[in-house]
């Protein structure tokens, strides 16, 4: 197959983001198959362009052809800088698209759900099947976390996401709760597949010695031999990390900053976030900035525990967060506050812990009490990672995407 996928955000492991998409477009090209990514060069800083135009940059990447569009974009932007972003994209990647030749399917994949646009475009002018990625149900996830307040909007954006589940010759959930949102709306349930967030086992080599740069990172940021938290990953509103330093505060008030509270990664409630552990002398909360992709197993690999946190908002139990299967991936308990599937498969599995969203002195109460059992985290290791391989391995959901693919161009015919 010759396939056109559209992601406005594509990254490899040289970024700091998620790398869905890389990891499934180097398994389809594996396969024998050919990949087209549009995209933007928001995350490629770390590749070299073979070729650049005045407003599009190409890359060969493992196999993949990546035309990437020039385009600002921040975690720190506002709604109305991020609104012209994703306009800029929708225009260029519309116009490049409509040149392609010999395409037998599209694969898009959200967020932002405005992607939708040139895909609906594209499926017209090039007559094929496309095959449509929920990643976050919008716009009722910006609707509830009070990102979009105009009525007007959020109807437009409603009668785009129906449009598009109703144009789109099959969708892939990323959840079961994801699902769930787009069957509410109309959508027959054989038409969605899920597809959960894949665990990359081959950048979690669990064979690897990471000795020499840990102990560099120890030294860094003063961690000797302290109790480790772990956060990884954007800090954006959604994330809810105002619970994490609440937690720290009151550590410090027990006398217990020998427990240490790692943010990892960047994002619009950083500055906020220092400035409330300044006020309060928090010297037991560690902020690293920016992480690379290839870097983030060294990270975890310190850590005793991992924390995958958001806000008390009832949309966001359905996310499918990049970090909470890195920790499977890395063998390493998690505590979750979002009492969504998540919280079942961490239950189920007797992998981690739940805390209260809303009580910062309830994961403050868990980590006084994991930090005298080091042991038995430590020895949930090889569990914890065999999940990750029988269950969410880039292999097997490679396979399945690759499935999905082949059968919907089979029924387009």
């Amino acid at each position: 197959m010759r396939i056109l996928y559209l992601h406005q955000y594509f990254a490899t492991r040289n970024s700091h983001t998620g790398t869905r998409s890389y990891e499934f477009a180097k398994k389809l090209i594996e396969k024998g198959h050919e990949v087209y990514m549009l995209t933007t060069d928001t995350f490629l800083a770390g590749e070299t362009p073979y070729k650049e135009e005045k407003n599009v940059k190409y890359y060969q990447i493992e196999g993949i052809e990546v035309i990437a569009m020039k385009n600002n974009y921040s975690n720190y932007m506002g709604l109305i800088k991020r609104g012209w972003s994703f306009f800029s994209y929708m225009q260029k990647a519309y116009k490049i698209g409509k040149k392609m030749r010999n395409i037998d399917i599209m694969f898009s994949t959200s967020t932002p759900l405005t992607i939708a646009i040139p895909t609906l475009r594209l499926q017209k002018k090039l007559k094929v099947p496309f095959v449509f990625e929920v990643r976050d149900l919008w716009p009722e996830a910006p609707k509830q976390m009070g990102a979009i307040k105009s009525k007007f909007i959020l109807n437009q954006l409603e009668k785009l996401e129906l449009k598009t589940y109703q144009k789109a010759d099959h969708i892939i959930s990323l959840s079961p709760g994801m699902t769930e949102g787009i069957v509410a709306v109309g959508i027959e349930q054989d038409k969605v597949t899920m597809v959960p967030n894949l665990s990359d086992l081959n950048l979690f080599d669990l064979e690897k010695n990471y000795e020499k740069e840990q102990r560099e990172w120890r030294a860094r940021f003063q961690l000797e031999n302290q109790f480790l938290l772990l956060h990884l990953g954007a800090m954006g509103e959604a994330n809810g990390l105002d619970y994490l330093v609440e937690s720290a505060k009151v550590l410090k008030d027990r006398g217990r900053e020998d427990i240490k509270v790692v943010i990892s990664g960047d994002g619009k409630s950083k500055p906020r976030l220092e400035r409330y552990c300044a006020k309060n002398r928090l010297t037991n909360v560690i902020f690293t900035g920016h992480v690379s992709r290839s870097d983030v197993p060294m990270i975890t690999g310190l850590a005793n525990i991992t924390m995958t946190c958001f806000k008390p908002v009832p949309i966001l139990k359905t996310n499918s967060p990049n970090k909470f299967f890195d920790s499977l991936a890395a063998g390493k308990p998690i505590i979750v506050n979002s009492d969504g599937w998540t919280k079942d498969i961490v239950e189920e599995y007797g992998i981690g812990h739940y805390v209260d969203p809303t009580k910062p002195e309830e994961l403050a109460d868990l980590l006084i009490q994991l930090e005298g059992q080091r042991e038995r985290l430590a020895i949930l290791q090889p569990k914890i990672r065999r999940i990750a391989e029988e269950r969410y391995s880039a292999e097997k959901l490679a396979d399945k995407v690759e499935r999905i693919l082949v059968e919907t161009l089979e029924r387009s015919k």
